[in-house]
C-alpha cells in the first residue's frame, strides 16, 4: 500500500473518530428530536441548571433541557421528552441535585393516568424543591436563632451572677433529694405497718367470710319458721288492714259529698268559693303579689362599703352605698358616710416685732389662716343611668346638690375613673364648687383599691386620699324587700 493512501485512511479514520467523540461529549444523539414530544414550564429561579440537563422520572432519564430563557422576570424552561413516556393532567416539575454540589436535572412527576393526558402547549405546574440555597438559608436562620438563644444563656448565667444562680440550684436540688430521702426513711416503718395490717384485713376477710355466709343461711332459716309459726297472726293483721281501708273509703265517699255540695255552692265556703265577685278579688290579689315578687326578683341590690384616708386632713372617710337596679342600664344610688370636711378659718393678731431700721421693737397686726376638720355625717341620692361604658349620675351628693359621670371597663366593670362635682355655693374658705376625682381598681372577687384627688379647685383644701373596700350584691337584701312589699 502506499504511503498516500495510508496517510489518507489515518487521517479519515482521525475524523470520524472525532466525530464520535463531539457527538459523545456535546451528548447529541441523531434523530433524537424525532422521537420526542416538547414541553416546557416556568421556574421562579433556574440557578444551577443548564442546557442538556436531564429530564429524570424516578431517577430515569426520559429527556432532556433544549433552551432556558427569560419572561416576565422568569425563567422559561423548554425540554424534549421521550414520546413514549406518557403526561397526564396532575403532573408536575421541580428542580432537584445529584448530592449536595452535583449538577441540577428536571424532576418529573408524570401524575396518574385517571386525570387524562396532559394537553399539548400549556406549561407544566412547577413547584420549589429543595436546593443549596434554600439550604443554607434556613441554616442561616437556624444559626441566628442558636446564637439568640446561647446570648440569652450567657445574660443569664455568664459572669459570677449566673455561676451563684447555678450554684443555687444545685443546692436546692440537693437539699430536695435530701428531704425525699428522710421523708422516705421516717415514714418507712408507717408504710410497712399499713402493708401488714392490709394483708392481716384480707385474711381475716378469707377466714370470716364462710362463716358469715353460714350465719345468713341460719338466719334466713330462723325468719322462715317464724312465719310458719305466726302464719294466723298475720292472717289477722291482714283482716284488719283490710278494715282501715274501708273506713278510708268511708271518708272518702264523705269528703266527696262535702265538695259536691261546696261545687253547688251550699254553705258559708261553697257560696264565698263560688261568688264570681270573691273569685276575682283573691285572682287580682294573687297577681299583684306575683307581680310585685317578680319584680324584685328581676331588680339587683349592689352594696359597696368603703373607706379611705384623706391626706392633707390626717384623717379618713368611711361610708356605706346601696345600688338599686331595677335594670343594668340605670339605678338608683344611695349613701350615708363620715366625711372629714375641711374648713378655712382666719384669726387676727397683734405680733410683737424689732424694725430693722431702727432696731426697736413695734407692734404688728398679723392675720392668720388655718385649716379645720370637722367630721360631718352626709347623705347622698342619686338617679344613674348608663350608656356603654359611660355611667352619668346628678341627685344630692353628701347633702349637696351635684352630678357626676364615670368611666367604666374591663370585665365587671373592675377598673372605674369618675369625676364628681357637688356644692356649687360659694364661700369665703369655698369660693368654687367641689370636685372629686376618683380611680378604683378590683383585684380580687369584691374587694378593690381607690385613690383620688378632693376640691381640686379649691386649693387651700385640696387632698389627695386613698384606700379600699368591698363591693358585692345582696340576694338576702332582695329577699326581704320583696317579702316587705308582699306584707303591705
Amino acid at each position: 500500500m502506499k504511503l498516500e493512501t495510508k496517510v489518507g485512511l489515518f487521517f479519515t479514520s482521525s475524523i470520524v473518530l472525532m466525530g464520535v467523540l463531539i457527538f459523545r461529549t456535546e451528548k447529541l444523539e441523531l434523530g433524537a428530536k424525532r422521537n420526542q414530544s416538547d414541553r416546557f414550564t416556568i421556574f421562579d429561579t433556574v440557578a444551577g441548571l443548564s442546557l442538556q440537563s436531564k429530564v429524570l422520572i424516578a431517577g430515569v432519564k426520559v429527556g432532556e433541557v433544549r433552551t432556558i430563557t427569560l419572561e416576565n422576570g422568569k425563567a422559561h424552561v423548554a425540554f424534549g421528552l421521550s414520546k413514549d413516556v406518557p403526561i397526564y393532567g396532575d403532573a408536575n416539575v421541580s428542580l432537584g441535585s445529584i448530592g449536595i454540589l452535583g449538577e441540577k436535572f428536571v424532576d418529573l412527576d408524570p401524575g396518574h393516568s385517571a386525570k387524562g393526558p396532559f394537553p399539548e402547549g400549556v406549561p407544566l405546574p412547577s413547584k420549589a424543591g429543595v436546593s443549596l440555597d434554600n439550604l443554607m438559608t434556613t441554616l442561616s436562620e437556624i444559626g441566628a436563632n442558636v446564637k439568640g438563644v446561647t446570648q440569652a444563656l450567657n445574660e443569664s448565667i455568664g459572669g459570677e451572677q449566673g455561676r451563684q444562680k447555678l450554684d443555687e440550684i444545685v443546692d436546692n436540688i440537693r437539699v430536695l433529694t435530701a428531704e425525699f430521702r428522710s421523708m422516705a426513711q421516717e415514714n418507712h416503718g408507717a408504710i410497712n405497718n399499713t402493708m401488714a395490717n392490709v394483708e392481716a384485713l384480707t385474711t381475716d376477710l378469707r377466714d370470716k367470710l364462710p362463716k358469715l355466709a353460714q350465719q345468713f343461711e341460719a338466719v334466713g332459716k330462723n325468719l322462715n319458721a317464724i312465719l310458719d309459726e305466726n302464719r294466723p297472726e298475720l292472717k289477722a293483721v291482714v283482716g284488719d288492714v283490710r278494715k282501715l281501708a274501708s273506713s278510708f273509703q268511708g271518708t272518702a265517699d264523705n269528703l266527696k259529698i262535702l265538695t259536691d255540695r261546696i261545687n253547688k255552692g251550699e254553705g258559708t265556703i261553697g257560696k264565698l268559693l263560688n261568688d264570681e265577685t270573691t273569685v276575682k278579688k283573691i285572682n287580682e290579689a294573687v297577681d299583684n303579689v306575683n307581680n310585685l315578687l317578680g319584680g324584685f326578683n328581676k331588680m339587683d341590690f349592689r352594696l359597696d362599703m368603703g373607706a379611705a384616708q384623706w391626706d392633707k386632713r390626717k384623717d379618713s372617710r368611711v361610708g356605706l352605698s346601696l345600688d338599686i337596679v331595677p335594670r343594668p342600664d340605670y339605678w338608683y344610688a344611695l349613701s350615708f358616710a363620715s366625711t372629714p370636711d375641711g374648713k378655712v378659718s382666719q384669726s387676727t393678731q397683734n405680733v410683737i416685732t424689732i424694725d430693722p431700721v431702727t432696731g426697736k421693737p413695734v407692734t404688728v397686726l398679723q392675720n392668720t389662716r388655718s385649716i379645720t376638720t370637722d367630721q360631718a355625717f352626709t347623705v347622698s341620692a342619686q338617679f344613674a343611668k348608663r350608656l356603654g361604658p359611660a355611667v352619668f349620675s346628678a341627685g344630692i351628693v353628701e347633702s349637696k346638690g351635684g352630678a357626676g359621670v364615670e368611666l367604666r371597663t374591663l370585665e365587671d366593670d373592675r377598673l372605674r375613673f369618675g369625676l364628681l362635682a357637688y356644692d356649687f355655693t360659694k364661700r369665703d374658705d369655698k369660693p368654687n364648687p367641689r370636685y372629686r376625682f376618683t380611680t378604683s381598681y378590683q383585684f380580687w372577687k369584691g374587694a378593690y383599691i381607690q385613690a383620688g384627688l378632693q376640691d381640686i379647685d379649691n386649693k387651700d383644701l385640696r387632698t389627695v386620699f386613698f384606700g379600699g373596700g368591698l363591693r358585692w350584691k345582696d340576694d338576702d337584701l332582695k329577699k326581704m324587700m320583696g317579702l316587705a312589699g308582699a306584707a303591705k
